[in-house]
């Protein structure tokens, strides 16, 4: 007999091989690795090698033929090339196992004078009683045992025993099942000759089922011959054989093996193969998982290690926040991670970071009924650009609020002229303008060819390329955040498959959660407790599942945030792929990074509040120079007004003198009143002046003042300063006679004299500028409301709490003291009435100011 040694690393090639040469002249053995290829090569003699030209070293990717050609001594090689394209290897060379082309070129090698047929080696004489094993399968599981010894990888190893277990019984489909964590199920985690759709959610149940009696009794099972056998629900074989898979009598899986439409039944001596081929697989597994497990406790220890420099690289919020929120991820190795504050009864997000792909059939879904922009913008092939300020959005508006979003970006994926796919990108802070067309473009032609690379399985590797392809959209669009959907065939729906991105809040209105519905999250946040919580818990625990849903994961965990012994806040992991508990070492390893992450935080915020304080203390010092400046131009203004006293004086007594002389009515008398009348009124405020210059000295009592005629004399005092503006100035002042206010004369006129010229600075510049001034009396409340109206530029929403603070002006310098609006607000407040302001931006704006009147004077 002729000796054939078969170096290949696929099992499939070995067994075409045996097939092709299976009578007996040719004793075919095999050698699965490279390791093993070359180690039987040196100490066994072989009349001829057939090497897969595929098959290289997975160590360090040496090529297996040049290794074999290599040899000093070496059997004649025979190269089997599957694809004849390529690289071009030296005769002999066959691209095919069928016999009759293998047999021709084996002939041709190593000739054989008699084909005579004889029985095959076995293991024991053929007299012998009992089950015994041929050669090849001996050499098979020698062979299997050698390779895998040199396999590390669990996935490596898991793939080679069940390919070794449909070559041992020549079933048409082989299986691993290993128990899921936290379920009373078991999951294919290595097939076959199994459909991959099928393999893709291949999960049976440790009871009631045939494969779960062998994990849970720990005895093997043969089935034949008694018509279709239930693997599970749906799925029927025509025999099977299952073994246990033990360690230390520890049962840690099922092999299996099953002949789904052939006839072909299983015997007992392929039940001991095996049994011994899972005692092999038994001890890898073992050993794969401590490796496993100790590259894992490599990782996490780098991961914490890197996760405390990238989240201590800076202390600026900006930077902090999203990198925290990241080494969340990284760290655990979850999809989603969210950092939520504790404040008035609720929890705010303050940063989230997302790094999902959802596998298929748990995506979730978003219908398009509810979404008719979106709707439109697929059957339009166009994009949407929603922000916040589209009131014909109503649906719209309300999913922005929720995801804390100002503007959200629907951009639909073309597959030749259908759409297939979209993408929604998120906005926190509204862009001045959409992208461009040509942004758009390239966002769509990105995602398009990069649709192939899109995971469908556990594919890291692809899975992270496709993360990087969807930061480019993020940073292509401006966006924070970026979801990528699948568009049903009907277009009534989107099913999200991956989301990534940074969102962080520092200021607007983030994600909420009211704890007043959810006394649980409560619970948790007092007693300091872990939430550990996944999908098929049953469990009425409503603020759990309120944080499973806006995770949109399958698991989640939350830890308080601690800072300085007091619960701060949340801390919510997510994993959209597992429905399992976390484990105890993943709880750990979250509170480790946590506890980092709280640091962090503690150490941003206290340079945000140095960085405040400084600024207050510069703010302060300016003010009081600032001060300095106005104490020392009061000591001038009392000195000049002490001087312009008397001139004043003489003006008006002149005046009064010159009034007597003529009759009322006439030019002369008229324009002699309003000498004297603006003469009393510089003489009032240098009175004033000179009051507030002498600090001992009494305040002027309140007098009833008539409130129309102050108003009325600052009209008449600035209509023409105004008129000269190009202002149109309209006074809307009731005839009858309105009751009187308490005040001290002439301090109601500085409010109404700084109302009417800051509106005079807003309306310069502006076509059809407009001021308004009213006086009406509301005869309820007893009050008196005087109303400034203008139609200028308006003032900003983020100044709206400044405008009434000391020293706030935003004039050029040298053109406003900032003291106006306040000495307005402290004048109102001595008289008892209240001052307020309402503007538009672009519309204009409208200080309201309500005084109360003399009770006794009420009508």
């Amino acid at each position: 007999m002729k000796k054939v040694l078969v170096v290949a690393g696929d099992y499939d090639v070995v067994q075409g091989v045996r097939q092709g040469l299976e009578n007996g002249d040719y004793a075919v053995y095999a050698a699965l690795s490279h390791g093993d290829a070359l180690h039987i090569l040196t100490h066994e003699a072989f009349d001829l090698v057939v090497v897969d030209a595929a098959m290289n070293d997975r160590k360090t990717g040496s090529i297996t033929l040049n290794a074999v050609s290599a040899l000093s001594k070496h059997p004649p090689i025979l190269i089997y090339k599957h694809q004849p394209n390529g690289a071009n290897y030296p005769d002999p060379m066959i691209s095919s196992l069928q016999s009759d082309v293998l047999r021709s070129a084996v002939q041709r090698v190593i000739p054989v004078e008699s084909e005579s047929r004889v029985q095959p080696k076995h293991a024991r004489p053929p007299g012998a009683t009992g089950l015994f094993w041929r050669d090849e399968e001996i050499q098979t599981l020698f062979s299997l045992s050698r390779s895998l010894t040199e396999v590390l990888d669990l996935s490596e190893v898991l793939n080679r025993v069940v390919e070794a277990a449909r070559h041992l019984t020549n079933a048409e489909e082989g299986m691993i099942l290993l128990p899921e964590t936290d379920t009373d199920q078991l999951y294919l985690r290595a097939k076959v000759g199994i459909d991959s759709e099928l393999a893709s959610n291949f999960r049976v149940k440790t009871h009631d089922t045939i494969a779960g009696h062998v994990f849970s009794s720990g005895q093997p099972i043969l089935l034949g011959e008694r018509g279709p056998q239930k693997v599970k629900t749906q799925y029927f074989v025509n025999s099977l054989l299952y073994v246990p898979i033990v360690h230390k009598g520890k049962v840690l899986g099922v092999l299996g093996v099953n002949n789904k439409t052939k006839h072909d039944v299983f015997s007992e001596r392929h039940r001991d193969l095996l049994t011994n081929l899972s005692s092999y697989a038994a001890i890898a597994i073992e050993n794969a998982r401590m490796y496993t497990q100790s590259v894992r406790r490599a990782r996490e220890l780098k991961a914490l290690v890197d996760a405390s420099q990238a989240i201590n690289a800076s202390l600026s919020p900006e930077h902090t926040l999203p990198a925290i929120t990241e080494q969340l991820v990284r760290v655990l190795n979850v999809s989603y991670a969210e950092i939520y504050v504790r404040q008035d009864n609720q929890l705010r997000a303050i940063a989230r970071y997302h790094q999902a792909k959802w596998r298929a059939g748990a995506e979730p879904s978003i219908t398009l009924v509810d979404r008719p922009a979106l709707r439109l913008a697929i059957d339009n092939r166009r994009h949407a650009f929603i922000a916040s300020d589209r009131h014909d959005l109503p649906a719209e508006i309300e999913l922005l609020n929720r995801a804390g979003a100002q503007a959200m970006l629907f951009l639909p994926i073309l597959s030749g002229d259908q759409v297939t796919n979209a993408i929604q990108a998120y906005y926190i802070d509204a862009p001045e303008h959409p992208p461009s067309n040509d942004l758009l473009q390239r966002a769509a032609r990105l995602m398009q060819e990069n649709r192939l690379v899109q995971p469908t399985s556990g594919d890291e590797g692809a899975s992270a390329q496709f993360f990087k392809v969807l930061d480019e959209v993020n940073t292509l669009l401006g966006t924070d955040w970026v979801e990528y959907a699948l568009v049903t065939s009907d277009k009534r729906a989107l099913l999200l498959l991956h989301a990534h991105g940074h969102a962080f809040w520092l200021e607007g209105a983030p994600p909420s959660v009211n704890l007043a519905d959810y006394p649980d999250l409560v619970e948790v946040l007092d007693n300091r407790t872990t939430i550990n919580y996944h999908i098929e818990e049953d469990t009425n625990t409503l603020g759990r599942i309120q944080l499973l849903k806006l995770a949109r994961s399958r698991t989640i965990l939350g830890l308080p945030l601690m800072e300085r012994g007091h619960v701060r806040g949340l801390v919510v992991f997510g994993d959209v792929e597992h429905h399992h508990h976390f484990s105890p070492r993943e709880v750990d390893l979250a509170r480790a990074i946590v506890a980092q992450a709280a640091t962090a935080l503690e150490n941003s915020r206290l340079l945000t509040d140095l960085e405040k304080s400084l600024n207050d203390l510069k703010e302060a010092q300016n003010r009081l120079i600032q001060t300095a400046r106005l104490t020392a131009m009061g000591e001038l203004a009392a000195a000049v007004a002490h001087q312009i006293n008397n001139p004043l004086t003489t003006i008006v007594l002149d005046t009064e003198l010159l009034l007597l002389k003529e009759l009322p009515g006439t030019k002369n008398h008229d324009v002699l009143s309003a000498i004297s009348r603006a003469g009393k009124r510089a003489a009032g405020v240098v009175r004033r002046l000179l009051a507030s210059a002498r600090p001992n000295s009494t305040s002027t009592p309140p007098q009833p003042i008539n409130i129309v005629q102050t108003v009325e004399e600052i009209l008449t005092l600035v209509n023409s300063y105004i008129q000269r503006a190009g202002i149109l100035l309209e006074r809307r002042l009731p005839d009858e006679l309105l009751p009187p206010v308490m005040a001290v004369p002439g301090e109601l006129d500085d409010v109404w004299l700084n109302l009417v010229l800051n509106a005079h600075d807003a309306l310069l510049g502006r076509e059809n500028p407009q001021i308004r001034v009213e006086v009406q009396y509301e005869s309820a409340s007893e009050q008196i409301s005087i109303l400034v109206w203008d139609n200028g530029p308006g003032i900003p929403d983020s100044l709206m709490n400044e405008i009434f603070k000391p020293f706030f002006t935003t004039k050029p310098a040298g053109e406003g003291t900032g003291l106006g609006l306040h000495i307005c607000r402290q004048v109102v407040d001595r008289v008892g009435g209240t001052i307020a302001v309402q503007s538009t931006p672009e519309t204009g704006t409208l200080f309201t100011v309500k005084l109360p009147v003399m009770r006794s004077a009420a009508p």
